[in-house]
């Protein structure tokens, strides 16, 4: 009876502590750890979120036929680009099916292409899985630790963090 009543005791602390992890999984949501987010730039140079971790960062996903996320796109690189600071970075992560479209809209749009990237199919979908976007795009702002503290902000908002030391 002891041996059973230590087995199910074990079980127990087992289940207990998974159950205990399971509340800080990765979400794209408010409170949760950011999933993380790889791409190349410039086929060159690996940008991802871990490597920007000590600063804010927002992740701003758009594409050229959704009108809302397109114009997001270009109020945020306009607001962070009129207000630089070190502790802020920019990830506009672009979904588009061409990336030959996506250049071009980049440069009509006059959106400053350091801070935009263009995902392949495969990344795409990890992403849109791991950040939900079949439900709509959306923008992340990413504190210093990786945790997502606002959805969708608002330039106001942003502005309100900018100001941090």
């Amino acid at each position: 009876m002891k041996k059973t009543l230590s087995y199910v005791a074990f079980f127990s602390v087992i289940v207990m502590l998974i159950s205990a992890y399971t509340e800080r999984v990765i979400k794209a949501e408010k409170g949760y750890t950011a999933p993380e987010i790889e791409m190349l730039a410039n086929d060159s140079v690996n940008v991802s979120l871990e490597k920007l971790r000590g600063k804010y960062v927002l992740v701003n996903f758009w594409d050229s036929s959704n009108a809302v996320s397109r114009i997001a796109a270009g109020e945020y690189d306009r607001f962070l680009h009129a207000n630089p600071s070190r502790s802020f970075s920019l990830l506009s992560v672009n979904t588009d099916e061409n990336p030959e479209l996506f250049k071009e809209v980049v440069k009509k749009d006059n959106l400053d292409a350091s801070t935009q990237f263009h995902i392949s199919d495969a990344k795409a979908k990890n992403l849109k899985s791991d950040y939900r976007l079949d439900c709509g795009f959306s923008s992340y702002l990413i504190d210093p630790q990786g945790k997502i503290v606002a959805v969708n902000p608002s330039v106001g908002t942003l502005a309100k963090y900018l100001s941090r030391p």
